[in-house]
């Protein structure tokens, strides 16, 4: 039995016509979706400056720089970045050829005070042995110019030579009273230079304390730590010591915004996958670059205000040093959509 099959007829399916539908619902749909999903990141990318102001920041703490005023070599470091430390511990040892120079510097000081005061020493005492002969040779000279005087058969020279010699006792007895209270009072004024040189030697002794590193507070060692067999000049840090338990983040406030943040605005700091609640806790009067933004090739780095802002006191801090991406929401709508969505996807 032979059977008719119409392909016009539309009560009978057509496999090609049927793939094809197929086939053209998932170009249109793969189509529409990328579309849409160009056209939203263009409204997201420029339309959100205009919903939040947004920037980066650094998770911070009070800082403590340790160095020491002169030039050292590191010979060992007890620690290493981000151990905790006590106040009063060990960080490590230094050599400082600088600092024996300055302690040698003193010593000689010490060597050429003390020479000077020997030779005053001798000087006072040997005019102070011998004042009481000169004061004898002057009286004697005195009684021999009375007794001149009174003899009229003495002649002119004579007279002289003895009114010669008073004078000249009498010069030597001024000389050698002015010698003995001058020789007096320089080695008082010398005595009290040495304790002064003693004093500050001794102080150079105590602060260089044989080249042990202390830590002044206690804390968290950051990175920038020096190595063992490196060389610092006078001032620079040796070790940076972190205040965990005073932690807070410094925001550097883009320049092109619509409102300017004020105390008191609450934010959020994204860090990775985390949003963390805060709240801005003052605004620094003093603007700064922040060292994560590339240089420009026209011009240089724009420096920007900094806000300082504090955590919600529930939330576990990221780790300190780590860069952070602030939202301040210009309004408390976009802030709780934008809430909503975050908690929608999943993404907090």
């Amino acid at each position: 039995m032979n059977i008719m099959i119409s392909r016009l007829d539309p009560n009978v399916p057509d496999p090609v016509e049927s793939r094809r539908r197929a086939a053209g619902r998932f170009v249109r749909i793969a189509y529409a979706a990328i579309v849409f999903g160009v056209l939203a990141f263009f409204v997201i990318y420029f339309g959100a400056p205009f919903v939040y102001l947004g920037g980066p920041g650094t998770v911070s703490s009070p800082r403590y720089v340790v160095s020491l005023p002169y030039t050292v070599q590191v010979s060992h470091m007890n620690l290493v970045p981000g151990a905790t430390v006590k106040a009063g511990e060990e960080i490590g040892q230094v050599l400082s050829p600088e600092q024996d120079s300055i302690v040698a510097t003193y010593m000689r000081a010490l060597a050429d005070v003390a020479g000077r005061t020997a030779e005053l020493r001798i000087k006072a005492r040997a005019a102070q042995e011998s004042l009481e002969a000169v004061r004898s040779y002057m009286r004697v000279t005195e009684e021999a110019a009375e007794r001149i005087a009174t003899m009229s058969t003495a002649t002119v020279t004579f007279r002289m030579e003895v009114l010669r010699e008073r004078a000249s006792a009498h010069k030597a007895v001024i000389s050698q009273e002015a010698e003995v209270a001058e020789s007096t009072i320089q080695l008082v004024s010398l005595d009290e230079f040495i304790k002064q040189l003693r004093g500050r030697l001794d102080e150079v002794d105590r602060r260089f304390d044989k080249g042990h590193v202390v830590a002044p507070v206690a804390g968290i060692v950051s990175t920038g730590l020096a190595h063992v067999g490196q060389s610092l000049v006078a001032g620079t840090p040796i070790a940076e010591i972190l205040d965990p338990t005073d932690i807070f983040v410094d925001w550097y406030i883009p320049n092109e915004r619509l409102l300017d943040p004020k105390v008191g605005n609450e934010v959020l700091v994204l860090f990775g996958n985390r949003r963390i609640h805060g709240k801005i806790a003052q605004i620094l009067p003093v603007s700064a670059v922040y060292a994560g933004t590339q240089q420009l090739l026209t011009r240089d780095r724009p420096a920007t205000q900094i806000a300082r802002i504090r955590l919600h006191p529930d939330a576990v801090p990221p780790a300190l040093n780590s860069t952070v991406y602030i939202h301040m929401h210009y309004t408390s709508l976009s802030a709780r959509v934008a809430d909503g969505l975050v908690r929608l996807f999943g993404f907090h």
